[in-house]
């Protein structure tokens, strides 16, 4: 059935190498006949992270990896008879604004496809139909097999979904592994982590609350969103309400007086992560308004 499982594996414990060490064994498996390895992202900065890791390991690999700069450069690099390992990003298999279809890139048995953060994008093999147009869309799975019709397909994702819609093993098959975060934490090979629910409400007029539930629930219900004048003019709405300045200030000082608090007991450091740049760059704002020697132009210092 071309599924060739998912492998859970926590991230930060090891999972690049994993996929490393699993693309050795397999292109030295005699009964694959000198493979084909496509190893999909969603990201170009994980498609050059992982790249590079693939790039250190080439006595174990045997070649060098090469990394589809494009989708014209993506079919150059399939257009081999065997062998290759080939880096691209998902969004090279999705039709140009001219097709309707991706075209067949390779119909070798012998391909293996190698997903990484598999549960995101990885989904969409029933159409979505524009109801102006009558334009019909699909997401990116179907696409990419579209592509490669008869490649073996492995999913890599520390956070596996198990959804009605949305489901990591019916897409790639059974879990080949699960390396959660409890054996992550047993072996030291990541610390544990630990929530605390804070809340920081959205400043909404009465009128608007009947609307924004739903308008965040179509923005969320799939990983691939069209990029629509529709979806865009929706996420911006939502994007300026989570990003009010009235809502960053309160969230500021909250963070600010929590690190604090955490830091007379215990040394670390903190992560902010937010909606948009947009607003990543307002809470900095915010947060050095109450704390001006946090601050440097210095990347190094602040």
């Amino acid at each position: 059935d071309r599924k060739a499982g998912v492998i859970w594996h926590t991230q930060g414990s090891g999972k690049s190498l994993l996929m490393t060490f699993y693309a050795g064994r397999v292109i030295q498996h005699p009964e694959m006949s000198n493979p084909t390895l496509v190893i999909i992202t969603d990201r170009n900065d994980l498609d050059d992270q992982l790249f590079g890791t693939f790039s250190n390991c080439k006595g174990l690999l045997r070649q060098n990896p090469r990394q589809a700069d494009s989708r014209e450069h993506l079919q150059e690099l399939l257009a081999v008879n065997s062998g290759g390992i080939i880096f691209a990003t998902i969004q090279k298999f999705f039709p140009a604004k001219d097709e309707e279809e991706v075209p067949l890139l390779t119909d070798r048995r012998n391909v293996i496809v190698i997903a990484d953060e598999a549960h995101r994008t990885q989904y969409g093999f029933k159409a979505k139909v524009n109801q102006k147009t009558g334009e019909k869309t699909y997401g990116f799975a179907k696409y990419l097999r579209d592509a490669l019709p008869n490649a073996s397909y492995i999913g890599f994702t520390g956070t596996p979904i198990e959804g009605t819609d949305v489901n990591t093993p019916a897409v790639f098959g059974h879990y080949i592994d699960v390396y959660d975060i409890h054996r992550a934490v047993e072996d030291e090979a990541t610390v544990p982590i630990y929530y605390e629910s804070r809340l920081a409400r959205l400043d909404l007029d009465e009128d608007e609350k009947p609307n924004i539930d739903a308008e965040i629930e179509e923005l969320t219900e799939d990983q691939e969103q069209d990029l629509t004048e529709k979806t865009k003019s929706k996420w911006s709405r939502v994007e300026a309400l989570a990003g009010a300045e009235k809502r960053l200030k309160m969230i500021a000082k909250d963070m600010v007086d929590h690190l604090e608090a955490r830091l007379d007991g215990y040394p670390g450091k903190a992560m902010f992560v937010c909606m948009s740049r947009r607003i990543c760059v307002a809470l900095y704002n915010e947060i050095i308004a109450l704390r001006p020697d946090w601050h440097s132009d210095d990347d190094k210092k602040g």
